[in-house]
């Protein structure tokens, strides 16, 4: 026999709605934040991956075709607005460069512009700038893609900082981790390196002493420069963090995290 003094207990319509509707708040809150947490995790995994391996793969390079200042790249400029000629140099060594480091690589797709035009997509700065096109020039089998490559000096002595290697900077070569997938962004997606006598140097380590390629100058978003972003490389490598993404405080000599 049923008691009818006995309550039935159980949430109203109203209640569950309005239940439904704070955990949907919170969501929308978090998940966001959970997923942007993920993809700072995965691109730090995948940039420390690359360094290791472009390391291994110039070193290789260097024992089977001798030193860099021997590979026979010239030197065509890196202006704004270069000439024919200077396009034309750059293609030339530009490709030199590849056809001595592929055979290190796993290759998923080359693309030579002197034969082809080759796939191009826009990209920022890490402000948020509009930057000139990349374009897709060596793939590699885990989607990390070489997407410009610079001769700054083919007798590899300019000077960027204090340190043997960056006393013997050879030139430079940018990455986008996610090939044309966004963001596109230096310091988000996209990092620049050195290759030098001395082996392959991030940008941004704290020996650096070039004014526009400091982590503090180049790595901070409040700053409006078509620059910005290159000097995140080193951050990311050492310090294992993207914290420059969510404060502007940060340094190499003080504070390394936003908390």
């Amino acid at each position: 026999m049923v008691d009818s003094d006995i309550k039935k207990l159980g949430f109203t319509m109203a209640e569950v709605l309005i239940t439904l509707g704070i955990i949907g708040i919170v969501a929308a809150m978090t998940i966001p934040q959970v997923i942007n947490g993920y993809k700072e995790r995965e691109y730090i995994a995948k940039l420390k991956k690359f360094y290791t391996i472009i390391n291994q793969t110039m070193m290789m390079a260097v024992e089977d075709n001798g030193e860099i200042e021997n590979w026979g790249l010239e030197q065509a400029g890196n202006s704004a607005d270069p000439s024919e000629e200077q396009i034309e140099k750059n293609k030339i060594t530009r490709e030199r460069f590849f056809d001595i480091i592929t055979p290190y690589l796993k290759v998923l797709y080359r693309c030579n512009d002197r034969e082809k035009e080759c796939p191009t997509y826009a990209r920022k700065s890490l402000d948020g700038t509009e930057f000139s096109k990349f374009t897709e020039r060596l793939v590699l089998a885990d989607g990390t893609t070489i997407v410009g490559v610079t001769v700054l000096s083919p007798t590899c002595e300019l000077e960027y900082g204090t340190s043997k290697a960056l006393k013997n900077v050879c030139g430079e070569f940018m990455i986008d981790l996610n090939g044309s997938k966004p963001p596109n962004k230096t310091g988000e997606d996209v990092f620049l390196f050195y290759y030098t006598k001395y082996g392959v140097i991030p940008c941004g380590m704290a020996e650096i002493t070039k004014s526009d390629r400091t982590f503090e100058s180049m790595c901070n978003k409040s700053v409006s420069n078509r620059l910005n972003g290159y000097a995140c490389t080193a951050w990311v490598i050492f310090n294992e963090n993207m914290d420059y993404l969510h404060c502007t405080d940060l340094s190499w000599s003080g504070k390394k995290k936003c908390k």
